[in-house]
């Protein structure tokens, strides 16, 4: 049994994963749970996959995810990424 959920660091302090812009080759930096990113340089919206996440398949990710923002564990800005990736239906759920 879990004291904590093992999905709670991920959300917290999240991978940052750098992709190179396919059309100038700019490094652009992406959150593990962004699936979107705009390239600094020459403005190419780069999207990348998926990378599993608690929030895709757990049922009380939203309830979590505003514990978290309450806290000020995460930014109101992150929350409202999260929310967006835990209300697309799921192949996982």
């Amino acid at each position: 049994m879990y004291k904590h959920c093992p999905g709670l660091k991920d959300l917290i302090r999240p991978e940052i994963i750098i992709v190179n812009c396919p059309n100038c080759g700019e490094e652009v930096e992406f959150f593990d749970y962004e699936l979107e990113q705009k390239c600094p340089s020459c403005g190419t919206i780069i999207r990348r996959e998926a990378k599993s996440s608690c929030v895709t398949w757990c049922n009380y990710a939203d309830k979590c995810i505003d514990d978290l923002e309450a806290k000020g564990l995460i930014s109101k800005e992150t929350a409202a990424e999260l929310r967006k990736i835990a209300k697309k239906p799921s192949l996982i759920r």
